[in-house]
């Protein structure tokens, strides 16, 4: 699981912030976290604050470890902090896995120049490579064995060459490191489409993703589940399937075509359920109620909350979201002034369950 995640010297993060996803010993709520790691969060902002460049900048792994969706290009522009003068940024995750902590911290001057990478396990420094001073580098015998690395160029990531190399001792921190971050998946659930970036290549449009599960039967019941009644079928035009609404006249049109916002919303949130979350490591939706009533929003939190297997961070601005009896303290954050920190540590103030969250937040209980 991720434990913490610094950035530093990118986009807006002009100074190192830390989001630090330590659990605390609440005795409510207990299936959020996960062997004293926050597993579901929800992080709250006002607008411009770096809520969805967080999301981004945590995704900037998959870029050159997996060979997985990138997160597309517009969102890398302006890579680099404006006002420090600083030709880098940092970046640098804690991982837990069991009893392991895997410790990996890299310097980039865009999102595919490594300069250098650092990967510690458990205290032990096994890899420090720089791409433009080898004279630095340190890498293991134990994990390189007799791997020629010297053609290397920093487009291509050293952890990543070593483990594509060398035999998969599945036990291993690095292994487990690698295969967290092939199955971390990012999306928006916002109006511009399926945007997303990890865990897949691509593939098939959403409609023809549900046709393949055979699950359009349990996609009418979860619409039903948010007052939405549609009765559904596919038709196949050309070789391709597309979506109707069976109206009771017997009409029938496309479903993408009278969907609101909000529904494809819910559609897009069903989908990747089907395909992704038996497999997921990590899921971070932006916005993620953006289009959402807020019982819609609350049943997915709801859902979500029940998926032990994978850690869980949402970005939203719906503080109706923040109450004990969907949340805690420690899951929830605030993002301001280039610092993350949960509700717990935004106060001085012992919070129990019965505490009204949102009614504190509303009042300034946690300004910074």
């Amino acid at each position: 699981m991720l434990k913490r995640f610094e950035v530093e010297n990118y986009k807006g993060f002009k100074d190192r912030l830390v989001f630090d996803l330590t659990a605390r010993d609440y005795e409510f709520n207990k299936n959020l976290v996960s062997n004293g790691i926050v597993n579901k969060a929800i992080i709250y902002g006002k607008n411009g604050t770096g809520k969805s460049s967080l999301g981004i900048a945590l995704f900037d792994i998959v870029i050159h470890l997996t060979d997985k969706e990138n997160i597309r290009p517009q969102y890398l522009i302006s890579y680099i902090n404006a006002e420090t003068g600083k030709l880098t940024a940092t970046f640098k995750y804690v991982f837990q896995f069991g009893d392991d902590i895997v410790e990996y911290e890299y310097n980039k001057r865009d999102a595919f120049n490594l300069i250098n990478e650092k990967l510690t396990i458990n205290d032990k420094l096994m890899i420090f490579f720089d791409y433009f001073n080898r004279e630095k580098n340190y890498l293991d015998a134990d994990l390189i064995g007799n791997l020629n690395i010297d053609l290397i160029d920093n487009k291509l990531s050293v952890i990543k060459y070593i483990y594509r190399n060398t035999p998969t001792n599945f036990d291993s921190p690095l292994t487990k490191m690698m295969e967290f971050c092939d199955n971390m998946l990012w999306y928006r659930s916002l109006s511009d489409g399926n945007n997303y970036a990890g865990f897949t290549n691509g593939g098939s449009s959403l409609v023809e993703k549900l046709y393949e599960s055979g699950r359009v039967r349990e996609f009418e019941k979860f619409l039903a589940e948010n007052d939405l009644n549609y009765k559904l079928e596919f038709r196949t035009i050309n070789g391709l399937h597309e979506l109707l609404v069976v109206f009771e006249n017997g009409n029938k049109l496309p479903f993408v075509n009278i969907a609101s916002t909000g529904t494809m919303a819910l559609f897009l949130f069903f989908i990747w359920s089907v395909v992704a979350f038996k497999k997921l490591s990590l899921l971070f939706i932006d916005e993620f109620d953006a289009f959402f009533h807020y019982e819609a929003a609350e049943s997915i939190v709801k859902k979500l909350n029940k998926a032990n297997n994978f850690q869980t961070i949402l970005t939203s601005h719906n503080t109706y979201l923040m109450q004990n009896a969907l949340t805690r303290p420690d899951c929830c954050y605030i993002i301001t002034n280039n610092k993350i920190k949960s509700l717990f540590n935004s106060t001085e103030k012992e919070i129990r369950e019965a505490h009204n969250l949102e009614k504190m937040y509303i009042n300034g209980a946690f300004s910074d």
